[in-house]
């Protein structure tokens, strides 16, 4: 009985001790699974927090693990996280989408719409993949934000659409080429450019374009050398052969390994660019030109006059002398060839002052009729001598006074009369001056030259006023002349907005027909008296102290011995430069001062200035003598702060009138500042015969197009703020504050434009460079103070032209 207890307890003993060992080997194996469980989710961990994507695992719809990227991706905590639906991840718009995208079984990777828990949306890509996780079937899902790719791939699309659009649009030409040269894509720029077809450039190699091959080998080499270049000019051909300057900036196409496998670049044609710097410089030249033509013309008109003055001076005084008949015919002889030399010189220069621009019109009441006396009296003589008639016609209609110019009207008149006197050998040579047309203001006058002379070739009508122009060569031989009479007249009268015409046949002569028109003048309104040289003899101009300032001997020489021929009481003084004439005029008190105006040491502009400024002579009339005869020589000798001038070689019967104008009513100004010249009398000025209005308010009058309050208002503008801004460059030439002075100049100028004071508008140009750059700042102060002479004189017209404004 007990044998089978023992048996059974022994079996049972042996079953105890195997599932013991059963149970500790599955105990090891669960310590093993459970130590590679957790040795994997601290490697989940340590990659999942290091990842910029975010990590799920799940078994089917519940979350088993995330990382700490997929919290901050989403905005959840980990336990709001755990709470979710995988499919809650996606946005509720897209769902749908999304499952279909991840129930095909040949994807492992959709691109959807995610949400976060504020609700935001963002574009991203989601893998899936299955795993075994502690024993258990699941899966991963790796989620990553796209937002910055769709932005980077975004602006790659519109960084594409703008090189596309500016590749097709670019007014410059773009070109892609390989290595070789050969043409792989050209903008539709390129294909206007050269005058090719796409197919045709791109069929072609690069080479082709070049003007000199020799300039695309150099290209080739400083591509390999530099990589780029900027701005090449170089010489191209388009397709008809045209060659055209060009601007090539290009740079290397490189690929992986850096070789260089083509090139890219921009063509820009410069060939008018080229063309119109090259007449810049041709302008800038030709204006250089003229300037040195000015100049020497100027420098000539002083040099040939000067003497002149001396031999017409002294054959005008050897004519007062008691001669035998031959020696008068002989003085004769070299008074008129000096008068005909004369006329020459003056062709030339007023020629120049045309062709310059800066020939100028008076605009003054004067009678017509004395105007054409004089004529007739110059070629009376001559007249007589070729045995001619002279017939004058004048038209009894005729208004007595006109406003014009009229010692530009005689030039005309006399080159005219002259010439058909000079072609004309028999029969007669007759002036006609008849009334055109007439209203209350204006009055159109005809003037007809008819002569009975050699006449002129029906094919030379059409050049008979060209420059240096004359119907045969052979007649410079035989009657002499420049070719420029004809041209100055025709100029002449174009400026004063007439025409002239011609009629002639040849062997028959010639009519010249000049239509002007006039203002009318007030009756009355001028002196008809002028002095004869018996008067001028007769009339002496009393007792007088005058001072000749002029540093050539036979100028003073001719100059003292005609004064003193009209009065036993002048007195005259010499003084050879202008340092010796304000030594003078310091111990000696002048009725006049006759002032040459080119003189050494100091000359007639610096005595004049330093006479008015610092000695305070304002009332002391001074005459200008000069020799030059160019455009301009008026306005500067008055705004210098002389009274008068008067050209050498000079008519003794202007210079008579001139001192008597000068010394028999004297207006005295007294300055309460010596430096403000502005306080000299405006009659002092309208003294000189032939000066010109400072100001030349066209432009401003331009500008209001009739608006008689506007022009009213800008003159007030103008005549309160220009001693002002005067004043403050000035204050900021003393002060050395140039920043402020060249803004005040840069500002003044348009203030010269408005006042018409063209010659100035350079002046204040050089203050504000001088004030800019620094440079001649010693010099300044001078330019300075010559603006603040002529502008304040300007300001006294504009006073009178606003007054006339107003009182209107």
């Amino acid at each position: 009985m007990l044998a089978p207890l023992a048996a059974e307890l022994e079996y049972l003993k042996e079953e105890y001790r195997l599932l013991k060992q059963e149970n500790e080997a599955l105990y090891r194996q669960m310590v093993e699974v459970e130590k590679k469980s957790l040795e994997q989710e601290i490697k989940f961990n340590q990659l999942s927090k290091a990842s910029f994507e975010g990590v799920i695992i799940y078994n089917e719809d519940r979350i088993i693990l995330v990382n700490h990227t997929l919290c901050r991706l989403f905005d959840y905590d980990l336990d709001e996280i755990k709470q979710l639906k995988i499919i809650e991840f996606i946005a509720p718009e897209h769902r749908k989408e999304a499952l279909a995208q991840a129930e095909q079984t040949n994807k492992d990777w959709f691109e959807t719409v995610c949400i976060k828990s504020d609700g935001t949306h963002f574009p991203a890509r989601i893998k899936r993949k299955f795993i075994p996780h502690q024993g258990v079937d699941a899966s991963v899902m790796v989620i990553t934000d796209l937002t910055n790719d769709k932005r980077v791939e975004q602006e790659l699309i519109q960084s594409e659409l703008l090189y596309q659009k500016l590749f097709e649009e670019s007014r410059d030409a773009i070109y892609i080429s390989g290595v070789r040269g050969e043409l792989l894509e050209v903008n539709p720029a390129a294909l206007e450019l050269f005058g090719y077809t796409r197919e045709e450039m791109l069929s072609m190699n690069a080479q082709r374009l070049y003007g000199n091959p020799e300039e695309r080998e150099k290209f080739r080499q400083a591509m390999q050398k530099q990589g780029s270049v900027s701005n090449y000019e170089v010489l191209l051909v388009k397709k008809d052969g045209t060659e055209m300057h060009c601007l090539l900036s290009s740079t290397t196409r490189r690929n992986a390994q850096m070789e260089i496998i083509g090139y890219q670049g921009i063509i820009r044609d410069i060939t008018e660019r080229k063309r119109t710097d090259e007449l810049v410089r041709a302008k800038a030249l030709a204006e250089r030109s003229a300037v040195m033509k000015a100049q020497f013309l100027a420098n000539m008109s002083h040099e040939i006059r000067t003497p002149m003055n001396a031999v017409m001076g002294m054959t005008h005084l050897l004519q007062d002398t008691h001669m035998s008949a031959e020696q008068k015919r002989y003085v004769n002889g070299i008074y008129s060839a000096s008068e005909h030399l004369l006329v020459l010189i003056n062709d030339i220069l007023d020629f120049s002052k045309i062709e310059a621009g800066k020939l100028q019109l008076e605009s003054i009441e004067f009678s017509l009729r004395e105007v054409l006396s004089n004529i007739a009296d110059t070629f009376k003589f001559k007249v007589r001598e070729k045995k001619l008639d002279f017939i004058l016609n004048i038209d009894e209609q005729l208004p007595p006074v006109i406003v014009g110019d009229p010692t530009r009207l005689t030039q005309i008149l006399l080159n005219l009369v002259s010439n058909a006197v000079k072609f004309t050998e028999k029969g007669k040579v007759q002036l006609d001056v008849r009334l055109f047309t007439e209203d209350k203001l204006n009055a159109t006058i005809a003037f007809a030259v008819a002569d009975t002379g050699i006449g002129i070739e029906p094919d030379k009508v059409d050049f008979i006023f060209d420059s240096f122009s004359q119907v045969n060569r052979s007649d410079t031989r035989l009657y002499g002349g420049t070719g420029l009479g004809l041209t100055i007249t025709k100029k002449l009268i174009e400026m004063q907005g007439g025409t002239i015409s011609l009629k002639s046949k040849l062997g028959e002569g010639t009519t010249f027909l000049v239509v002007l028109k006039f203002e009318k003048g007030a009756v009355g309104s001028i002196s008809n008296h002028k002095y004869t040289l018996s008067e001028m003899a007769a009339n002496p101009l009393g007792r007088l102290r005058l001072l000749i300032v002029e540093d050539n001997e036979l100028n003073r020489v001719v100059t003292t011995d005609t004064i003193k021929k009209w009065g036993k009481d002048i007195v005259i003084d010499i003084a050879e430069n202008g340092e010796e004439a304000v030594k003078k005029i310091r111990k000696t008190h002048y009725d006049l001062i006759l002032m040459d105006v080119q003189m050494p040491k100091m000359n007639g502009y610096e005595a004049t200035q330093y006479i008015r400024k610092t000695l305070h002579k304002t009332d002391l009339p001074i005459l200008a003598m000069t020799a030059y005869a160019t455009t301009g020589e008026a306005e500067k000798t008055i705004t210098s702060g002389m009274n008068d001038y008067i050209s050498k070689p000079f008519d003794p019967k202007k210079l008579y009138q001139k001192i008597a104008k000068l010394t028999s009513k004297k207006e005295i100004v007294h300055l309460d500042n010596p430096d403000d010249m502005e306080k000299i009398s405006e009659k002092r000025i309208e003294k000189a015969e032939t000066y010109e209005h400072i100001t030349n308010l066209s432009f401003l009058e331009e500008s209001v197009a009739g608006d008689e309050e506007l022009k009213t208002k800008m003159l007030e503008i103008m005549i309160n703020e220009t001693p002002q801004e005067i004043a403050l460059m000035e204050k900021y030439y003393h002060e050395k504050n140039w920043e402020r002075l060249r803004a005040v100049a840069h500002k003044f100028k348009s203030s010269v434009v408005y006042m018409g004071l063209s010659g100035l508008k350079e002046v204040v140009q050089n203050i504000q460079l001088n004030a800019e750059k620094h440079e001649n700042l010693d010099t300044t102060g001078n330019l300075i103070a010559e603006v603040k002479h002529t502008c304040l004189l300007a300001v006294q017209e504009m006073q009178e032209e606003l007054k006339k404004l107003k009182k209107n």
